[in-house]
C-alpha cells in the first residue's frame, strides 16, 4: 500500500481534465465530456452509448457509507443480476480470500463468503461474468504486484452465491484457480473485466507511463496448468493516469476503467473484442472525489455505474442517466 501512495504521489500533474487517446494528462480531479471517436453500433448514439454517460450521467442520491467495519480496503465491486440490489466487494492485499454482500442502497452488511481452496495475496478487482448454464460467476483478480516481481498471478472463478433477507454468508465452494504468467514479464495490474458476450476475462496493466496492455486470458482456460497471457492491445489510457478498475457493460457495448481520479469510457463496435474497443478514444464521465478510488462496476441496466473507494466505511457512491 506504501508503494502505491508513493506513485500517486508522484505521477506528474497535467494540463487538462478532458479525456483523450494520448498526451499528457493528470490523474487529478475532474469530470469533463468529450465525444467517443470509436466507430460503434447504435448503442453509441442511444441512451446508454459513451457519450451519453460521459455527458449527461448524475450522481443519485445521498451516497449509503459501507457498513462491515472489516473492509477497510474495498479494490474491487461487481454489481449483482442474481441478488437485486447487492454489490459485491473484497480486500485488498493483507486481506482474507472472501467476498462481501453490501447492499447498494443502504450500505448495509449482508455478509460475506470464503472462497474454499483460495489464498489472497494481493486481490485487486471483482468482476462478474456470464457461467455455464445461465447463472453469473464472480471472478477474483489475484494480480497486485507492486514490484512486478511476482512469476505468475491468480484469477479465481467462483459460483455467485444467492443472498438472503438480513445478514447471512459462508463458503463458496466449486472455485477455479486460473494460474497466469505473462508472456512479456511480470506487471502490476488492478483491473480485471468480464466480458459478457463472449465470456472472456481481460487484464488491464496500471503503468504510470501511458503503456497500459490489455491482456486476455484465452478463452477455455481451466486450472491445472499455468496459462501464458498475450499482450493483445495497448489501451488508450493518458500518460500519467494509473489504472485501478474497470468493467463491461451487461450488454457488452461499453468498456469503462478507471484511475484514482477519472472514469473513462469507450464505445464498442459490434464483433470488437474488448482489447479492441480499448485503443479507441474514450471519454472522460462524471467521477466522484474518493480518498483512494480503486472500483468501478457498471449497474445491471447498463445506463450508469458505482464506484467505491478504499478506506473504512467509504460511500457508495452511484452516477446514472435522468
Amino acid at each position: 500500500m506504501l508503494l502505491r501512495r508513493l506513485a500517486i504521489v508522484l505521477v506528474p500533474l497535467a494540463l487538462a481534465a478532458a479525456c483523450g487517446g494520448g498526451g499528457d494528462d493528470d490523474d487529478g480531479a475532474g469530470a469533463g465530456a468529450a465525444k467517443a471517436t470509436t466507430t460503434t453500433t447504435t448503442a453509441a448514439t442511444g441512451e446508454s452509448g459513451a457519450a451519453a454517460l460521459c455527458g449527461r450521467a448524475e450522481p443519485v442520491g445521498s451516497p449509503p457509507n459501507v457498513a462491515a467495519a472489516d473492509l477497510p480496503e474495498g479494490s474491487g465491486i461487481a454489481t449483482s443480476r442474481a441478488n437485486d440490489g447487492i454489490v459485491w466487494s473484497h480486500n485488498d492485499s493483507g486481506g482474507q480470500p472472501e467476498v462481501f454482500a453490501i447492499g447498494e442502497d443502504d450500505g448495509a452488511d449482508r455478509g460475506r463468503w470464503k472462497l474454499a481452496g483460495a489464498t489472497a495475496v494481493d486481490w485487486e478487482d471483482i468482476a462478474r461474468g456470464p457461467g455455464p448454464g445461465g447463472s453469473d460467476l464472480l471472478s477474483l483478480a489475484d494480480i497486485g504486484d507492486n514490484l512486478a516481481a511476482r512469476a505468475a498471478v491468480t484469477v479465481y472463478r467462483a459460483p455467485e452465491p444467492r443472498v438472503g433477507p438480513g445478514k447471512a454468508g459462508g463458503t463458496i465452494n466449486g472455485v477455479e484457480a486460473l494460474t497466469l504468467r505473462y508472456a512479456d514479464g511480470p506487471h502490476d495490474a488492478e483491473a480485471l473485466l468480464a466480458d459478457p458476450v463472449s465470456g472472456d476475462l481481460v487484464i488491464v496493466t496500471k503503468t504510470p507511463d501511458g503503456t497500459s496492455g490489455a491482456y486476455p486470458i484465452p478463452r477455455g482456460a481451466a486450472p491445472g496448468k499455468t496459462i501464458g497471457l498475450q499482450r493483445a492491445a495497448a489501451v488508450a489510457v493518458p500518460k500519467g493516469q494509473l489504472v485501478t478498475s474497470g468493467d463491461v457493460s451487461p450488454d457488452g457495448s461499453l468498456v469503462a476503467l478507471r484511475t484514482y481520479r477519472k472514469i473513462l469510457v469507450w464505445d464498442r463496435a459490434e464483433g470488437q473484442s474488448v482489447a479492441e474497443a480499448l485503443t479507441g478514444r474514450p471519454c472522460e464521465a462524471p467521477a466522484p472525489t474518493e480518498r483512494q478510488g480503486e472500483a468501478l462496476a457498471f449497474m445491471p441496466d447498463g445506463k450508469g455505474y458505482v464506484t467505491l473507494s478504499e478506506g473504512k466505511n467509504q460511500p457508495i457512491n452511484r452516477f446514472h442517466l435522468p
